[in-house]
């Protein structure tokens, strides 16, 4: 129950944008208030309604609908009318029920889970809440006066027994979820604040229309070979479409990147799990292959060229036949630069040699 409860607000949270972890806060557990207080004054007005206290069927008719709209104030960010209007309407059924049904089936206990709202909720200023409390405490006093000098408007019987049985289950509940929902709320936020992170850090080293590793991470992937703290044995590859920009020049840029997207989940799809591939710039790509000597290299890479050569590129009613240039080379891992260099310039041999080729 807890997690399903902490992905709902996850995915609540996912809607907006937020200047801090406060206003996080401050959203989910005033959302949650709105949906405590319409189920509430939901089951009320199917009470009244059921006992014919019409007086009071619309009052709780009228909350539920003021709930209805707390809940787009608090989607907008308007927390002191939000609050306000919860508190308000609390007051007036309190107020409205005493004069109509009396206080037997303790209505009083609305106005101390509204005043529980006060010290949990920050939907306004300290000197806000602080005004509202003496309302709160104003209308308790009211209802003790009301009650021992008024005559209530109709006696519904039986019934005070089951309202009185709801009454003590909404205190109980709505105090036991106020007292805990905030640690629930302050753990969803901090796991979306960490997945947030995450995927910032993700989209910072990735390149956003292939969704392939890009040239950021690949300095921080050859930073940590260096070091010692990844695998040594590795050959690197540089990948070139043949003649990409005379397929853009005919056919547009659209039909260019779906050219590259194509060919980039062909690449990442027919590789090994443990080789990595990087846009390296335009239609370049550089591809590192864990764990391979010159020989095995250059075959696995063969047959990835000869596959992609066999296939259809369908892109915007047009059917296409893309080929590409390999140039590939052990990764000296204390000399990058120069390795790259070196599978960049057997790509370019094998461009001269007629494309459509892998060069060793």
């Amino acid at each position: 129950m807890r997690k399903k409860l902490e992905l709902v607000l996850y995915r609540l949270l996912s809607r907006h944008s937020f200047a801090s972890d406060h206003e996080k806060y401050l959203y989910l557990i005033s959302f949650a208030a709105c949906t405590y207080a319409v189920s509430m004054n939901f089951f009320l007005l199917i009470f009244h309604l059921t006992v014919n206290v019409m007086p009071l069927f619309f009052i709780s008719l009228l909350g539920f609908l003021i709930d209805i709209l707390c809940f787009w104030l608090v989607e907008k960010g308007h927390y002191l009318p939000f609050g306000l209007l919860i508190s308000g309407t609390v007051i007036l059924h309190v107020l409205a029920t005493t004069i109509c049904i009396g206080t037997k089936n303790l209505v009083i206990v609305y106005l101390l889970v509204t005043l529980m709202m006060q010290f949990i909720i920050p939907y306004a200023s300290t000197s806000v809440r602080a005004a509202v409390i003496v309302a709160l405490w104003a209308s308790m006093i009211a209802l003790i006066f009301l009650g021992h000098h008024l005559t209530p408007l109709r006696d519904i019987g039986d019934a005070y027994g089951a309202l009185a049985m709801f009454n003590i289950h909404l205190a109980f509940f709505g105090t036991g979820i106020q007292l805990t929902i905030g640690n629930t709320i302050w753990e969803a936020i901090v796991r979306f604040n960490h997945e947030a992170l995450e995927k910032s850090k993700s989209d910072a080293n990735t390149d956003p229309l292939t969704g392939l590793f890009n040239r950021r991470y690949a300095d921080t992937f050859f930073n940590k070979l260096s070091k010692g703290q990844l695998e040594q044995v590795w050959c690197v590859a540089m990948l070139d479409i043949d003649d990409f920009k005379l397929l853009n020049d005919a056919y547009g840029h659209l039909v260019g990147d779906d050219v590259l997207m194509f060919i980039s989940n062909f690449i990442r799809t027919n590789l090994r799990r443990t080789d990595l591939v990087f846009r390296w710039g335009g239609e370049e790509f550089l591809i590192l292959l864990k764990d391979a000597e010159l020989s095995n290299a250059f075959r696995l890479l063969d047959k990835l060229r000869d596959k992609l050569a066999s296939k259809n590129i369908e892109s915007h009613d047009k059917v296409l036949k893309v080929t590409v240039t390999i140039g590939v080379c052990p990764l000296d891992i204390y000399n990058v630069e120069k390795s790259i260099e070196t599978c960049d310039q057997l790509m370019y041999e094998g461009k001269d040699l007629g494309k459509n080729i892998v060069v060793m």
